[in-house]
């Protein structure tokens, strides 16, 4: 049995994303184009891989088994394009908070071709461990073996420019899971603050949007256009993320090129 290896990318991204939207917008293609791999995989593999729930989709357990073995199957064929090719890039990972910032630097420190790759922690550290990600920059480690403290960052609570405060308090975040929507929740649950998650996404650029139009309040790394830093009362207490650098091999001027740039970053 011969399979489409662009079927199977389509397959696993919506098992990632836990959606064919999300998963078409990861790879670049039409939802449509993305529901038409994966009912052409399911015919190869002998049936569904999906099982509805309300809109969305869950992966069944026929699913999980065929997705472990095509994860493998993927993980072969990438890693022997890039033995035979010879020029297989670093692949850097990064949670997308801290990117912009800090790119430049750590660029520089990895001195060779690098391919970044910006997503969650708990993504980032699956990667790490199946060895399709060198190195990367995570606020949550999870079972990393061997993570490695590197800095830490502050984050503020931020809100439209002409934006004002309700009660009960409208939250725009990162949708689920998430350890700093977590983490920022339980912040404000513990300051006897109620809110409500008015507004999520997957991307910054979509949070910022939502809290520029009015949506509600977002914890971010920075500013960005339309956006003000809420500065008084207790949401003007900073909130301190940490950062972990995990890799697979020991990379100690990218662990450096980091702490150096943390440290110019919050003087």
């Amino acid at each position: 049995m011969d399979l489409d290896l662009g079927h199977v990318r389509s397959f696993l991204a919506v098992v990632d994303y836990g959606g064919y939207h999300r998963a078409a917008e990861a790879l670049h293609l039409t939802q449509p184009a993305v529901s038409q791999h994966v009912r052409r995989l399911e015919a190869r593999v002998g049936g569904p891989l999906f099982e509805r729930q309300g809109r969305g989709v869950q992966v069944s357990a026929r699913g999980d088994v065929v997705a472990s073995e095509l994860r493998e199957l993927l993980r072969v064929h990438d890693r022997a394009v890039a033995h035979l090719s010879g020029d297989r890039p670093f692949v850097l990972g990064a949670v997308e908070h801290f990117v912009d910032p800090l790119l430049p630097r750590l660029l520089s420190a990895i001195g060779r071709e690098v391919q970044l790759r910006v997503e969650r922690s708990q993504r980032l550290v699956k990667g790490v461990a199946a060895g399709d990600v060198d190195a990367a920059i995570v606020i949550d480690p999870g079972q990393h073996p061997d993570p490695e403290l590197v800095g830490e960052v502050e984050l503020r609570w931020h809100v439209a420019a002409d934006g004002v405060l309700f009660d009960p308090l409208p939250i725009v975040a990162y949708t689920a899971p998430c350890a700093l929507r977590g983490a920022g929740l339980r912040r404000l649950e513990s300051a006897g603050i109620d809110t409500y998650v008015a507004a999520e996404s997957s991307h910054l650029s979509g949070i910022q949007t939502a809290v520029r139009n009015g949506l509600g309040v977002a914890l971010l790394a920075g500013g960005a256009d339309g956006l003000r830093t809420i500065d008084e009362g207790p949401l003007a207490e900073p909130f301190i993320a940490r950062l972990w650098l995990i890799s697979n091999e020991p990379v100690p001027e990218l662990a450096e090129a980091l702490r150096s740039g943390l440290a110019r970053s919050r003087a």
